[in-house]
C-alpha cells in the first residue's frame, strides 16, 4: 500500500504514517528508556567539540529515521533509526554538530544492543556538560534512559510492577532540562496511556488512570506527541483524532486547550513548548500550523495567511521552536521543509530557497526536526532517506547532507 495515495480515512492515514515504519500497523518491539540512579551528571559525556574518541559510525545511505534531538546549542544530537525489520535500527549520537557520529546499540551487552523499533528520542541539558542525559523509546518496546550522553543504558520497563511494563507502542518522549523529569505518551492503532517520572525514569505514574486528571485525560487515546518546560513543570500533549491538553504542574492535573482556532477533534501529529512554557506550536497532519503565546493566551492559525507558503492542508509531521518562541521549523511528509523567524506569522519554504535547495530540494519524507535555542542551527531527517545540519549566518541557511560523509 503506497504511503498517501491509497489512504480512505483518518485510521489509514494514521496507520500509514506513523505505523509504516512496523509493516501494516502490526504491532512490533519498541522504544525504551533508562534512567539515571542519582542526580549528578556523568563524566563519560564529551567535553571538546572535537570527534569523539569512540569508533565512528557510518550514517550513509537511506535509513529509516524517525526522531532527532539537539543541544541547546547544536552541538550535541542524537538520533534514532525505527522500522519493523533490518539491519541498522539503532540509536546515534554526535558530539560535534553531526560532523560524526557514534552507533550506540553496538556494544557487546548493552541494554539497547541490537536493532529496535525506535520511534522517539528526547535530550536534556544540566547546566555543565550539555546533553549528558537521554531517553529513547521504541514503538511495541520499551523506554531507556542514559545519563552519559549514550554510552550506557537503562531499560525503565523491566522494573518489578511497574506501570509502564512490558512492550507498549511509545510513541513520544520528554525530558526536562536537568534529565530528572520525563514524559512519555502511547499511541498507535490500539492507543495508550500517558505517564510521567520524577527521579530520572526509575518509577513512574499513569497519568491517564490518576485520580486528579482522569476526568480529562482519562482513557484511551492514540497519543503522537508530548513537549516539556526546562524545569519539567509545564507539559504539552496531543493526540490523533483528538486534542491538545496542558499540564503547569508535572502532569499531576490537565487542561484541554481545544477552543477556538484549535477546537475539535484534530489529527495533531506533534507539539514544541519553549523552555520557559510560554511558547507552544503544534501541527496537524493534512492540517494546518498552530501557534500559542501566554501573554495573547489564544492560538492562532498560521495556515489560512493569505498568500502564505503554508496554506492549506498539508501533512505535518514535525515542528521546533527556538527558545523565545521567535524562530520556528516544520516539515511535510512528501514535501518541503519550512522555518519562520516572527513567531509564525510568515514562513519561507527552505526547500526551493536557492541557498538551500541544492541540499534539501525537492520532494522528501521529512519526519523530524530539531532546533537549537538561539533558532540558528536546525537538524532533521527524512523516513527511507538521509540526515541533514544546517547553520544560519544572517539570513542564509547553509545545510549540508551528513548521509553522504562515510565513516573513516
Amino acid at each position: 500500500m503506497s504511503y498517501v495515495d491509497t489512504m480512505k480515512n483518518s485510521y489509514i492515514i494514521y496507520c500509514a504514517m506513523a505505523l509504516s515504519l512496523l509493516a501494516g500497523c502490526k504491532m512490533a518491539s519498541s522504544p525504551s528508556s533508562d534512567g539515571p540512579s542519582s542526580d549528578g551528571p556523568s563524566s563519560d559525556g564529551p567535553s571538546s567539540d572535537g570527534p569523539s574518541s569512540e569508533p565512528v559510525a557510518d550514517i550513509s545511505g537511506n535509513k529509516y529515521w524517525t526522531s532527532i534531538a539537539m543541544s541547546s546549542n547544536g552541538k550535541y544530537l542524537a538520533a534514532v533509526v525505527g522500522g519493523s525489520s533490518g539491519d541498522g535500527r539503532h540509536i546515534y549520537t554526535s558530539s560535534n554538530s553531526g560532523k560524526t557520529w557514534t552507533d550506540r546499540s553496538t556494544p557487546t551487552g548493552s541494554e539497547i544492543a541490537g536493532n529496535k523499533s525506535w520511534f522517539s528520542i528526547a535530550m536534556s541539558e544540566d547546566g555543565q556538560k550539555l546533553a549528558q542525559k537521554l531517553a529513547a523509546v521504541a514503538f511495541g518496546g520499551h523506554i531507556y534512559t542514559s545519563l552519559n550522553s549514550g554510552a550506557t543504558w537503562t531499560d525503565r520497563s523491566t522494573a518489578a510492577g511497574s506501570v509502564i511494563g512490558g512492550n507498549k507502542n511509545w510513541t513520544s518522549i520528554a525530558v526536562s532540562d536537568n534529565g530528572k523529569k520525563l514524559a512519555a505518551v502511547v499511541g498507535g492503532r490500539l492507543g495508550g496511556h500517558l505517564y510521567t517520572s520524577s527521579n530520572y525514569g526509575a518509577t513512574w505514574t499513569n497519568r491517564s488512570t490518576a485520580a486528579d486528571s482522569v476526568s480529562v485525560i482519562g482513557g484511551i487515546k492514540n497519543w503522537t506527541s508530548i513537549a516539556m518546560s526546562d524545569d519539567g513543570e509545564k507539559l504539552a500533549a496531543v493526540a490523533w483524532g483528538g486534542h491538545i491538553y496542558t499540564s503547569s504542574n508535572s502532569g499531576a492535573n490537565w487542561t484541554d486547550r481545544s477552543t477556538g482556532a484549535i477546537a475539535g477533534n484534530k489529527n495533531w501529529y506533534s507539539i514544541a513548548m519553549s523552555p520557559d512554557g510560554q511558547y507552544l506550536a503544534a501541527v496537524a497532519y493534512n492540517g494546518h500550523i498552530y501557534t500559542y503565546s501566554d501573554s495573547e493566551a489564544t492560538w492562532t492559525d498560521r495556515s489560512t495567511a493569505a498568500g502564505s507558503v503554508i496554506g492549506g492542508n498539508k501533512n505535518w509531521t514535525s515542528i521546533a521552536m527556538s527558545d523565545d518562541g521567535q524562530y520556528l521549523a516544520a516539515v511535510v511528509y512528501r514535501d518541503h521543509l519550512y522555518t519562520s523567524s516572527n513567531y509564525g506569522a510568515t514562513w519561507t519554504n527552505r526547500s526551493t530557497a536557492a541557498g538551500s535547495v541544492s541540499v534539501i530540494g525537492g520532494t522528501k519524507s521529512w519526519f523530524s526536526i530539531a532546533m537549537s535555542d538561539d533558532g540558528e542551527k536546525l537538524a532533521a531527517v527524512v523516513r527511507g532517506g538521509h540526515l541533514y545540519t544546517a547553520m544560519k549566518s544572517g539570513t542564509t541557511w547553509t545545510w549540508t547532507d551528513r548521509s553522504t560523509q562515510e565513516a573513516p
